[in-house]
């Protein structure tokens, strides 16, 4: 009885002993575990924020303006007097990023002429601080003669290295809710249709709407059309 007492408390003790054994790995294995999914966890914060701000980086480009012409119209004598679609600005991308045309924007402020309602409708011509702002450089909602001009630049969407593009006082897509916005002394009741002013000095910029960066700035002469 003795024999048989001791062997039972032999094997009691020896359960014991093992699930005793087996608390403390079991606590090991799951701390490893947890501290395996906070580290995975951590890591993909880590990479998504890396991969957004990657992203979200501002882009940066060489635009150089190769000319600057236009001049008023409807003033000064029949010789002098330039048509809108003569006031043009030639600008080329010479390095950096391709920018793509959805997201590119462009403002122009100086002494110009647009005019106030429609065309043929009785408007009348409006002459003073003019302002010009490109809400994109894509063809949508503009004249097709800016396509027609620009199509071998705008085919892939985006604005490459050694890729010409070419603005012109007549871009406006005809009244009918244009890309391209004018205002003169703060009426923006007009055409859409601009010049400007020769011999005059204009500010232009050349904006990443995204990041609000400005790509260029520059203040340019406006050489008259033709001469």
């Amino acid at each position: 009885m003795k024999a048989c007492r001791k062997f039972r408390d032999k094997g009691l003790f020896s359960s014991e002993s093992a699930s005793e054994a087996v608390t403390p790995i079991v606590g090991s294995l799951l701390t490893l575990l947890i501290l395996v999914v906070l580290a995975g966890a951590i890591s993909g914060i880590i990479f998504n924020s890396v991969g957004e701000d990657a992203n979200s980086q501002p882009l940066i480009a060489k635009i150089t303006i190769e000319s600057c012409e236009g001049g008023l119209y409807g003033v000064g004598s029949m010789t002098d007097r330039v048509r809108l679609e003569e006031n043009r600005i030639v600008l080329m991308h010479e390095g950096g990023d391709a920018l793509p045309f959805s997201t590119i924007s462009i403002r122009i402020s100086g002494y110009g002429n647009s005019y106030q309602g429609d065309v043929g409708k009785g408007g009348t011509r409006a002459e003073g601080d003019t302002e010009v702002f490109y809400e994109n450089l894509s063809p949508e909602k503009k004249n097709n003669t800016y396509v027609t001009r620009n199509s071998a630049t705008l085919e892939d969407g985006f604005w490459t290295i050694g890729e010409k593009l070419i603005l012109c006082g007549q871009d406006s897509s005809k009244y009918v809710n244009s890309s391209v916005k004018v205002s003169v002394d703060g009426d923006s009741n007009t055409s859409d249709n601009y010049g400007f002013k020769a011999d005059s000095e204009i500010l232009f910029r050349v904006i990443d709407s995204k990041s609000r960066n400005i790509l260029v700035e520059k203040r340019i002469i406006v050489q008259h059309a033709g001469k």
